[in-house]
């Protein structure tokens, strides 16, 4: 029965010790058959393809936002300077308008007056009839040669609007067209057409100043 268990044990008897038995040292390495090994490399192959894919992607997204911010800095840049652009262009449209206002009321005015010298005259008096009235007489200088519309116009004013006193208008070369001085016994009032002008211009200054 040895002889034949023997025979199936190659006669190796395993239960000896110093068999010959063939064992591998636990610090070895198995060698790895070459599908497994080509399997492990594309394995490893394909994990770095794809960890390169999304570090790539996440680049291009950092990228991407980098220049859309920069776009979107240059354009609110643009919008900026768009807006300082138009405030100056309104600023200007602003002192045009003024100065083209100015020069068209003057010539308006000019010809008012070439046309209506004693409607401005009599405007003025009306402007003063309240502190004309007790006054026990009034004196108004104008240009030579309306003397008499203007005593005939001021009278009639100061008749419709009940004022009794004596008007004494005087011709005056050194006063322009259009212009007066009024004098009563407590005051007076000039209009002159050139300081008038003056005024204007000096009011206009401040106004383009403020623009």
């Amino acid at each position: 029965m040895a002889d034949a268990r023997n025979a199936f044990n190659f006669n190796r008897d395993f239960t000896k010790s110093g068999a010959s038995a063939v064992y591998l040292d636990a610090s070895s390495r198995l060698p790895v058959p070459h599908a497994q090994h080509a399997a492990l490399v594309e394995q490893a192959r394909q994990e770095a393809h794809a960890q390169g894919v999304l570090e790539g992607r996440a680049l291009e997204r950092d990228e991407e936002a980098a220049r859309v911010t920069a776009a979107m800095g240059e354009i609110v840049q643009r919008l900026r300077d768009a807006e300082a652009h138009l405030a100056a262009a309104e600023q200007e449209s602003r002192r045009e308008a003024l100065q083209f206002a100015l020069v068209f009321a003057r010539k308006m005015a000019g010809k008012l007056i070439d046309q209506m010298p004693v409607a401005t005259i009599e405007a003025t008096a009306r402007a003063i009839l309240s502190d004309l009235r007790g006054a026990p007489h009034v004196a108004v200088r104008v240009e030579p040669g309306l003397v008499d519309s203007v005593k005939s116009r001021l009278t009639l004013l100061f008749r419709e609007n009940g004022i009794e006193l004596k008007l004494f208008v005087f011709p005056d070369p050194a006063i322009r067209l259009g212009d007066c001085r009024i004098e009563w016994s407590e005051g007076g009032i000039v209009r002159d057409r050139e300081k008038l002008e003056y005024l204007i211009d000096q009011t206009l200054d401040v106004v383009l100043k403020r623009v």
